[in-house]
């Protein structure tokens, strides 16, 4: 019984310990590589959508140009690489990122995934669901300096309570499927989702016109994950505290 009561109590703290205290993001390689210029590379489409890697091109360029980066024309970039033999998104993601520092002067590469890009259509409803994750790697170090994970999804009945409005919505989605990319649409959402995250977005970048401004913001977080790694320096692990069962 006092085994049992020991491992539920033990349960509860571990919960209650890591709801309290949740990591925060470590930006301090970001800080101290922080990019001016980034390459951004055609996507790795694991979705079923063949047009995915294509479509998706043209939603993250201007977002990076806005939080305060030179982003290289990823057109040029795609063709310059097919014409030297790296023709697919997998080769790309495979090639030394101090090879983009060499041939094109980036100071990051941009490595992104594309792990789900879908419509599915429900009796009156239709959903569509972009999910990504992103890599952003120093050309100089091949260290990641940021990463981050968003999933974004789009409901033709939200905001809808009305039965007739519903399948009118249903109705102009499904015709209008086939002239507008509501999936590329929703992929500009996931997008900044993921870079304007408060607490694990991109920082903003030495372009950006507040760029020494967000300086104190960035402080903030150097001092957020120091703060977090001192005071969990001393806990006792996981293993050590079952050690200290009472019913042993």
């Amino acid at each position: 019984m006092n085994r049992i009561i020991f491992a539920l109590l033990l349960g509860v703290a571990i919960v209650l310990t890591g709801c309290a205290s949740q990591k925060p993001t470590d930006y301090r390689q970001y800080v101290n590589h922080m990019p001016r210029s980034i390459v951004v590379l055609p996507p790795i489409n694991e979705s079923a959508e063949v047009a995915a890697s294509d479509a998706f091109l043209s939603t993250v360029t201007r977002l990076l140009a806005e939080k305060g980066y030179y982003v290289y024309p990823v057109a040029l970039v795609d063709q310059h690489m097919k014409e030297n033999g790296v023709t697919i998104p997998g080769e790309m993601h495979q090639v030394n990122p101090a090879k983009f520092k060499e041939v094109y002067g980036a100071d990051a590469v941009m490595l992104i995934h594309i792990k789900e890009w879908t419509t599915t259509y429900i009796v009156l409803d239709s959903t569509t669901k972009v999910t990504l994750a992103f890599n952003l790697v120093d050309t100089q170090t091949g260290q990641t300096l940021w990463q981050q994970a968003s999933t974004y999804a789009y409901s033709s009945s939200q905001g809808q309570s009305n039965l007739a409005a519903m399948v009118v919505a249903a109705t102009i989605r499904a015709i209008a499927s086939a002239a507008v990319d509501f999936e590329t649409n929703v992929a500009r959402y996931a997008n900044q989702v993921a870079f304007y995250d408060a607490q694990s977005g991109l920082l903003i970048g030495p372009m950006h016109p507040k760029y020494q401004e967000s300086q104190v913001n960035v402080q903030a977080k150097l001092q957020a994950i120091e703060k977090w790694e001192a005071e969990h320096a001393n806990l006792p692990s996981e293993s050590q505290t079952l050690a200290t069962d009472p019913a042993q």
